[in-house]
């Protein structure tokens, strides 16, 4: 184990002092951490609680030249040296790796608006999947993420940008992030967004493609498909998002909506305070499966530039109507990013 993480060290030194040796790109580091203490209570049993690191990050953006960039993101888990294992609630993905790659990513741009990204990147469907873990306005992400494509994916998109309109499209191995290709089938991937005036955003996406049987002719269609509409004016924001998937000729429903308010403060420390709701619910093609969510939220930022160093506390109140009674949860989280 400590010659593998020697390994990895002496790796990570070498590519860094590499690319700080290269003049000819403009590097642009960026990472951030996220500790967090959650209280788990039960109706029956006792109540868990414990303290934990949901994410530590560091990621580079390197502009080459005028047309060429690459970006570069991954994710380091301390339970993995310990082998301690993470508690359920939606936080983080269980991990028995130290470090991994998320994010490799070529872009080229060869005209004004348009960008070529090959490599491992985050797919480009639902709204929340393009949001940084760092820039979402809960702890966790609502269950429309669980009801869409690999969160990250292997393949190539291209993505064109207008002053009130993006474009993407592209193919997939639809197997997931830092796996191989379980089959011969590609998944097609699409996705649109409009700003018909300052402050709204409506979109669409859907994933077209099969599962990850090895068989290729056994392998089963699974589609996606999305949309959302937000809305923001001043310190305002609402946003709801759906996700439909057809598995096959079986549904799975998906569905979240929140608001929040930035409430500026008069305050050397604190200089916003941002209280939150979102509903949220997953509902499965079973008979009383179906899974909803209340979240309660409470941010304060400690910076003029949201995102950087906050403290928030989310109150989630979960309800199922199958046998399995989830708990209720209770966390408490600092957040610090550096650009």
């Amino acid at each position: 184990m400590y010659n593998k993480l020697m390994v990895i060290v002496i790796i990570v030194a070498l590519v860094a002092g590499g690319l700080f040796a290269q003049k000819n790109a403009d590097l642009n580091w960026f990472g951030y951490i996220r500790s967090a203490y959650s209280y788990s209570i039960v109706d029956e049993g006792d109540n868990t609680n414990e303290f934990k690191v949901l994410l530590t990050t560091l990621g580079l953006m390197a502009n080459i030249n005028d047309y060429s960039q690459v970006f570069m993101f991954a994710y380091f888990d301390a339970s993995a040296l310990t082998g301690a294992s993470e508690a359920s609630g939606g936080l983080m993905t269980n991990s028995s790796k130290f470090a991994s790659i998320l994010d490799a990513e070529i872009r080229f741009k060869p005209v004004k608006g348009l960008q070529l990204t090959m490599g491992q990147f985050v797919t480009p469907f639902a709204t929340e999947h393009l949001q940084s873990a760092s820039k979402i306005d809960f702890v966790n992400r609502g269950y429309v993420v669980q009801n869409s494509p690999a969160y990250r994916d292997v393949g190539a998109y291209l993505k064109y940008t207008h002053d009130i309109f993006k474009l993407y499209g592209g193919l997939v191995n639809g197997s997931g992030m830092n796996q191989r290709d379980a089959n011969n089938h590609k998944n097609i991937i699409a996705r649109a967004e409009v700003k018909p005036f300052d402050g709204l955003f409506i979109s669409g996406a859907t994933s077209i493609g099969k599962d990850n049987n090895p068989i290729d002719d056994d392998a089963l269609d699974r589609n996606f498909y999305a949309a959302n509409v937000s809305y923001k004016i001043k310190g305002f924001f609402a946003t709801a998002e759906a996700s439909i998937q057809d598995y096959d000729g079986d549904n799975i429903t998906a569905m979240f909506a929140h608001v929040f308010y930035d409430f500026p403060v008069d305050c050397k420390v604190v200089q916003t305070v941002t209280p939150a709701f979102r509903y949220d619910f997953i509902d499965p093609p079973a008979d009383n499966d179906k899974i909803d969510r209340m979240t309660f939220g409470l941010t304060l930022n400690f910076d003029k530039i949201k995102w950087l160093s906050h403290f928030r506390v989310n109150y989630e109140i979960i309800n199922s109507e199958s046998s399995f009674d989830p708990p209720d949860n209770l966390i408490a989280e600092f957040q610090m990013r550096f650009d």
